[in-house]
């Protein structure tokens, strides 16, 4: 089995190869990522690569609702571990602002259209609950967040058992996208990946969602 180094090292590649492609093509790209403990490695590797960054802009597919440079906010980590070295060229586009989560929402809302869909990447983490993004298997606002009628791109949504309100992206506007990947690591995040495949519908595990859906190219990158 390989190590997170070996795993972190061929999704960068993998991440490179379509930046790359995408702007030869397109002459821009975009990247939605998550946050986490376990996408460090990994933004760290991106942020060496030599690809075109003035031409991407990078935004996160969840965030918590806390102070700017918090650092429980996934927004920190980006501009600390990702938006370095080669990358500090690119593009960011905050979830989180002010100090009203309405009018952060709001904000956000408007601040995401200038990263015309479909995205190019979007990178999903999995929770031990099974929760991807801010979806969360005790949230109230699970199943607007999955549902394939929403036409909201981002919502508010919060669990019972964690702190922080969130913003996300919902479903619908993540699988607007070219490519996404599920990067986790550990046997209890392999366990859930197998019987999210097996499950019909969001629950237990809302990454079941994403998963099982054939709209949009998923590959999952997971390790011990």
């Amino acid at each position: 089995m390989e190590t997170r180094a070996q795993l972190e090292a061929r999704l960068a590649d993998r991440i490179g190869q379509i930046l790359h492609d995408e702007i030869e093509k397109n002459g821009k790209a975009s990247l939605l990522v998550s946050g986490g403990s376990t996408p460090k490695g990994l933004f760290e590797k991106l942020s060496g690569l030599a690809i075109p960054w003035d031409n991407v802009t990078i935004s996160l597919v969840d965030d918590r609702f806390v102070a700017d440079n918090h650092p429980d906010q996934n927004g920190t980590m980006v501009k600390e571990l990702l938006l370095q070295q080669a990358a500090s060229n690119a593009s960011f586009v905050p979830l989180i602002s002010g100090n009203d989560i309405d009018a952060s929402l709001k904000e956000a809302s408007a601040a995401i259209k200038s990263i015309a869909p479909p995205y190019t990447i979007v990178i999903l983490g999995v929770g031990e609950d099974g929760h991807t993004a801010s979806i969360f298997p005790d949230s109230e606002e699970m199943e607007r967040a999955i549902s394939v009628y929403t036409s909201e791109a981002l919502m508010v949504t919060n669990s019972r058992l964690l702190p922080y309100s969130r913003i996300t992206f919902t479903l619908n506007a993540l699988l607007n996208s070219k490519h996404i990947f599920v990067h986790c690591y550990g046997v209890i995040k392999g366990r859930i990946i197998d019987e999210a495949r097996q499950q019909e519908g969001a629950r237990p595990y809302p990454i079941a969602a994403f998963l099982n859906q054939t709209k949009t190219p998923i590959e999952v990158y997971w390790t011990e």
